[in-house]
Order: C-alpha cells, then sequence, then structure tokens
C-alpha cells in the first residue's frame, strides 16, 4: 500500500469511524445473571418500507435455538430480534462450522422500526452495499464493530457500555486465501495480528480480543484503481471468522448477504 495514501486517511479515519457506527448495532442476548451479553455486531440496512439486520449466520443462529437476542433502540429500552430470518444453507450433515459463507439476514417486522433516533442508529440504503468489489489487490478495507470484551454490563450500575473498536489493512496475499480454503471471488481475508495492530493515529497497539465482532460490516475505504465515492464508503463484506494462528479475518462478500435480501422480498 502506498505510504502516501496510509497517512493521508489517516487524518480523517477516526472521524469517519464516528460516522459508520451509526449503521452499526451490537446484538445482545441474557447472559449470568440476566446480565446483556453481547453475542455478535450487525449492519443496518433499508431497501424501499423493509429494513435489515445483516449480520454473521452464527451470531442468528442462537434464534434458530430459541434463544432471545435483542438490541437497543433507547439507552434502556430493547427490541427484541424478530421477523423473517434468512441464513446460508448448511453442507448437508454439517454444522454451522463447516459453513464458508456464513451469513444472515433478518427481515425486521413488527412494531419499533428504524431509525432509533434515542441511540442513534440509522439504516443504510441497499445502494451502499458494494458486491464483488474486485480485485482485491490496490484497496484498502475498514472493520468497525463491538468486541465483547468492551461491552459488558457494570452488575452494579446496570448500564451497558458498548465502545467501538477500529481497524484496517489490505487484502492478504492469494497464499492466505488458499491457506484459509476461500476464494477472493466470495471472501475478503484481512491481515490481522491481535497483538500489533495500527490505531488510526498510527500507534502500534494490542487490539482487544475480536469475540463479538462477527457480523460487523467490512467497508470499502479506499480503492487505488477505482472510483472514490466522497460521501459514501460501501459496505463490501461481513466479518465472520478471526484466525489467531493465521492471524487472519474473514469476511464474506456483501453479494450474499443481498442474495439473502432479495429472496426475504
Amino acid at each position: 500500500m502506498n505510504q502516501t495514501t496510509f497517512e493521508k486517511e489517516s487524518l480523517v479515519i477516526a472521524r469517519l469511524s464516528n460516522h459508520l457506527l451509526k449503521h452499526i448495532v451490537p446484538i445482545f442476548a441474557n447472559g449470568r445473571g440476566g446480565r446483556p451479553q453481547l453475542v455478535g455486531s450487525s449492519v443496518l440496512v433499508f431497501s424501499g418500507p423493509s429494513s435489515y439486520l445483516i449480520s454473521a449466520a452464527h451470531v442468528f443462529d442462537e434464534l434458530k435455538a430459541g434463544h432471545e437476542l435483542f438490541f437497543y433502540i433507547e439507552p434502556k429500552t430493547i427490541r427484541k430480534l424478530s421477523g423473517n430470518l434468512g441464513l446460508t444453507k448448511l453442507p448437508p450433515g454439517k454444522d454451522r462450522k463447516s459453513d464458508r459463507l456464513d451469513i444472515g439476514v433478518l427481515k425486521l417486522q413488527g412494531p419499533a422500526l428504524p431509525p432509533y433516533l434515542e441511540v442513534q442508529k440509522y439504516p443504510l440504503p441497499i445502494s451502499a452495499l458494494m458486491a464483488n468489489a474486485l480485485p482485491r489487490d490496490g484497496k484498502q478495507f475498514l472493520l468497525v464493530g463491538f468486541p465483547e470484551s468492551r461491552s459488558r454490563a457494570n452488575p452494579t450500575t446496570r448500564d451497558l457500555p458498548s465502545a467501538p473498536c477500529i481497524f484496517r489493512n489490505v487484502s492478504g496475499p492469494a497464499s492466505k486465501y488458499s491457506q484459509l480454503d476461500v476464494s477472493p471471488q466470495s471472501h475478503i481475508v484481512l491481515g490481522f495480528d491481535v497483538k500489533h495492530t495500527v490505531t488510526p493515529q498510527k500507534e502500534i497497539r494490542a487490539f482487544p480480543n475480536p469475540t463479538g465482532m462477527s457480523g460487523s460490516p467490512i467497508w470499502l475505504l479506499y480503492d487505488e484503481n477505482g472510483n472514490n465515492d466522497p460521501n459514501q464508503n460501501p459496505v463490501v463484506g461481513i466479518a465472520i471468522e478471526h484466525h489467531k494462528s493465521e492471524r487472519a479475518i474473514v469476511a464474506t462478500d456483501i453479494d450474499i448477504a443481498l442474495r439473502l435480501i432479495n429472496e426475504a422480498v
């Protein structure tokens, strides 16, 4: 990646991330003692009159198992996840760990539809989803989400702070895709060393445990060879896996979520 480009983008990355957070919704379940526990992240999208949450399928699998999931629409008001749920199909006789796509889309139904002004959560237009942003080379990607380690309820005050984390990098080499048994056509692989990440201020720090960031959107931050829209950074993927030993995060191309939305319509 061009170093000058990296430095130039670093000047605006924190401000941009705060803007993008308006579309990212942390998803919770009831943990020990009834305290909310973060289980994943999602991106809020609208198409016409309909609104959707897009996340990793393994996050929504909790609903299929009969467990209650929810998100906050006001500081102390929750909305239970309900609606028409579409998930990528499991391979015959296999569990979700064998699903290399791992994408879920929930079409929200019932009362309390977005936007949620009290918590500043607004749906993205579906036009902001860019499928098949190929090639992966020459692009800079941004991951914004909510790790579980920074979204824990205070047992005394019952407050639930959810602190986002930001990470950006370029695509891994072709050999990394092969190593992880995915293809650049269907996935995005980002190099991710949890002990050695670069902050928007170019400081090198350890990244919090990324558990809970499954379902976070991957944004196209910069394309060296394409047209960069100054008003809209598109969502190009959804984070589904963290491979600690391989120092990588795997995301599925947003094309799969768009297909599920079309099926829901």
